[in-house]
């Protein structure tokens, strides 16, 4: 029995697909805009909200979402005096599709929460961080208080060159200045 004049047929579609020109619909979730049309960012099926005039594709496989314990990714996107933010890229290796915002507080930087005092000792804006999510719900609690946690890859606020772990130290190859993070186990290996 086919489908119905009245049935909506699934739309399947593949990155690259275009779905829509931009003067129909916004792009949603697992989209982007490429020459003013609207285009599969993933593998899954298509879904409109008219009334919104938005356009999204949804993964056939649902994307890891942040559960407390799961180990992320994350680049680090604002520094405050007690506080970073955070976007997470990555859940248990897997990447994600959607942006989720994570808050590091000062409390949850360093293994003894007395030793911050200032937040840009231990990350930077940038920085890539490993840090494990602590809650289930918007904003993400994160932490990196455990010794295998922390920043794994960081740019030189002076020239921008990636930094390079030498004694245990980040230099700079190009300028030569040096600089503190805590430092995440296997920097510079992601």
């Amino acid at each position: 029995m086919g489908a119905s004049s009245g049935e909506a047929r699934e739309e399947v579609v593949v990155p690259g697909d275009q779905l829509a020109v931009s003067e129909e619909y916004i792009p949603g979730p697992g989209t982007y805009e490429l020459d003013y049309r609207v285009r599969a960012a993933l593998v899954g099926r298509v879904s409109r909200d008219n009334l919104n005039k938005v356009i999204m594709v949804r993964p056939f496989k649902d994307p890891p979402l942040p559960q407390p314990g799961s180990i992320a990714v994350a680049v680090v996107t604002e520094i405050r005096e007690d506080y970073a933010r955070a976007r997470i890229i990555a859940i248990n290796n897997a990447i994600v599709p959607y942006h989720f915002t994570g808050i590091l507080h000062m409390t949850q930087v360093a293994e003894r929460a007395s030793e911050v005092k200032h937040m840009h000792d231990y990350v930077r804006i940038g920085d890539l961080v490993r840090v494990k999510i602590l809650n289930q719900s918007p904003p993400y609690l994160l932490t990196m208080r455990e010794q295998k946690l922390g920043v794994i890859l960081a740019s030189c606020n002076r020239c921008g060159a990636t930094l390079k772990l030498v004694g245990g130290k980040l230099v700079c190859p190009r300028c030569g200045h040096s600089e503190r993070r805590k430092l995440g186990q296997g920097y510079g290996y992601l």
